[in-house]
């Protein structure tokens, strides 16, 4: 199966389109802050990823056991790790000295052109009363800086934030739901991603509700299931008809 390949399904588009957006925003009237929301499964992270790799972008994915602190540590670590990878001094000191070399970091690498672009993913982990901090800090960002930070999460994660802090909520100026894949997604994905050719009627068949049902994970799952198969055959396409012959 092909890798490190960002498969233009319809979901990948909505993400594409919401960076289009926050990237051409009056950057002194708009603050860069946008979310990328919906159930598992869907390719958030791995546009996420992709997207941060191909565009030399921070990636951080939150975890439940981050503190303000370790939260402020660790993208701090993930700037630098970007802009001064030679740099080796620890990564210590108050929240809020680490707190000011994030804001220092991103502002000493903005211009008029061109700021950081910082995604963090999992944010269903820090959106909680405990850790307001955190969902405050990124605010302060984006009020500070001219980044644009997006947040990547489930499917209520609108009304997570909604809940735990109007005044942040309404900082956001974008938001982009990710949907179950299409019919048309599983079709691109077969052909994108397969190192066979999977013929369109087992491709459709892929998508089915008691299949994947819109989820890519799953899709990417039956994709190697189809390239095992057609090794094990010596073939070098697949269809409906063969696939059933074999797991009966």
């Amino acid at each position: 199966m092909k890798s490190h390949i960002l498969v233009p399904t319809q979901n990948v588009k909505k993400g594409l389109d919401c960076l289009s957006y926050v990237l051409n925003r009056p950057v002194a009237n708009q603050v860069g802050l946008a979310m990328i929301y919906g159930k598992p499964g869907l390719g958030k992270t791995q546009f996420s990823i992709r997207y941060a790799i191909d565009h030399n972008c921070v990636y951080l994915s939150a975890l439940k056991a981050y503190s303000p602190k370790s939260f402020t540590q660790e993208l701090l670590r993930a700037l630098l790790n970007l802009y001064e990878p030679d740099n080796a001094e620890p990564i210590i000191g108050s929240r809020a000295k680490l707190f000011r070399e994030i804001l220092d970091l991103i502002n000493n690498n903005s211009n008029a052109n061109s700021a950081p672009i910082i995604f963090i993913d999992e944010v269903d982990n820090i959106i909680h009363y405990p850790h307001e901090e955190i969902v405050g800090m990124i605010r302060d960002i984006a009020d500070n800086t001219i980044a644009t930070i997006i947040l990547v999460g489930m499917q209520n994660l609108r009304e997570k934030i909604l809940k735990l802090n109007t005044h942040y909520y309404n900082r956001f100026i974008y938001f982009a739901e990710f949907k179950p894949l299409t019919n048309q997604d599983c079709l691109i994905m077969c052909k994108s991603l397969a190192d066979i050719n999977i013929a369109d009627d087992l491709a459709l068949f892929t998508n089915q509700k008691d299949q994947a049902a819109g989820d890519a994970r799953k899709i990417i799952k039956s994709i190697r299931l189809y390239e095992e198969i057609a090794q094990k055959l010596n073939i070098n396409s697949l269809d409906l008809k063969t696939y059933h012959k074999v797991i009966k």
